[in-house]
């Protein structure tokens, strides 16, 4: 496992992206050409922690920090993500405080939190780590709350101040359709709401990292201090490749 903290520590920004192709190949690639993470999106797929585990897998030997973003705020979903050897989870639909807290609790062994302990699971390398495992785990674990409602953002304050918390991740097109704005992630209002997000985890001493669709925008949103930012989806970005393929030979299509 490569710690995603690892990265944050460097005090550069990094990029990564999502993944939902179920793409061994994809990650690689990714990997290759300079991303330094890659989150599986187990919220939006139709494929569960068994193909999960192949894609940490590639990615790890590929040099990337993996992350899962799972589902929902659950404990066998954070549990069976973890177990498999994912450097952290990215939790949905953060939009409290207390929410928050649950996640880390979730994510974290006693006497941090209630995680289920198994000695056998791939993230203790079957049982090779031994008793160290446990306590390397709970330092190293990265929890990241998913911050993309209208009430996540009034209480992001809260959130941001949860202990144990690794960093925050703001989702702009969740964020869009919940105010109304059918998934525009360029509406001003969602930009500046994203921009704030990003000055008060800042000033708050939290790592911040968000979804970008823009290159222009994702640029503004370094230059406010955003710490890491996952550029697209795998999916989108092969269509986008393919569309620009078309274009360019056939022109506009």
């Amino acid at each position: 496992m490569i710690p995603f903290g690892k990265l944050l520590a460097e005090g550069k920004p990094f990029l990564g992206t999502f993944v939902q192709s179920a793409s061994p190949e994809f990650i690689e690639a990714a990997a290759y050409a300079g991303f330094r993470f890659a989150a599986i999106d187990l919220e939006h797929t139709y494929y569960g922690t068994e193909k999960a585990a192949e894609l940490v897998r590639a990615g790890e030997a590929a040099g990337l920090s993996m992350l899962v973003r799972v589902p929902a705020l659950d404990a066998v979903w954070i549990k069976k993500s973890l177990d498999l050897g994912a450097a952290g989870v990215i939790v949905p639909n953060i939009d409290t405080a207390e929410q928050a807290a649950q996640a880390v609790a979730l994510s974290k062994f006693t006497p941090e939190g209630i995680r289920g302990a198994c000695p056998g699971v791939r993230a203790n390398r079957y049982g090779a780590g031994g008793s160290d495992y446990y306590e390397t785990a709970n330092r190293e674990t990265a929890v990241i709350a998913l911050v993309e409602s209208p009430e996540g953002v009034k209480n992001f304050d809260e959130i941001i101040r949860t202990p144990g918390l690794t960093a925050v991740f703001l989702g702009p097109v969740d964020l869009s359709v919940a105010m109304g704005l059918k998934g525009d992630t360029n509406a001003p209002e969602v930009r500046e709401a994203l921009l704030e997000m990003v000055r008060r985890a800042g000033k708050g001493g939290v790592p911040v990292g968000a979804l970008g669709l823009d290159p222009v925008f994702v640029r503004e949103l370094f230059a406010e201090g955003l710490d890491f930012l996952a550029y697209g989806i795998d999916t989108i970005l092969m269509y986008q490749t393919c569309r620009e393929i078309m274009r360019s030979v056939f022109g506009a299509v």
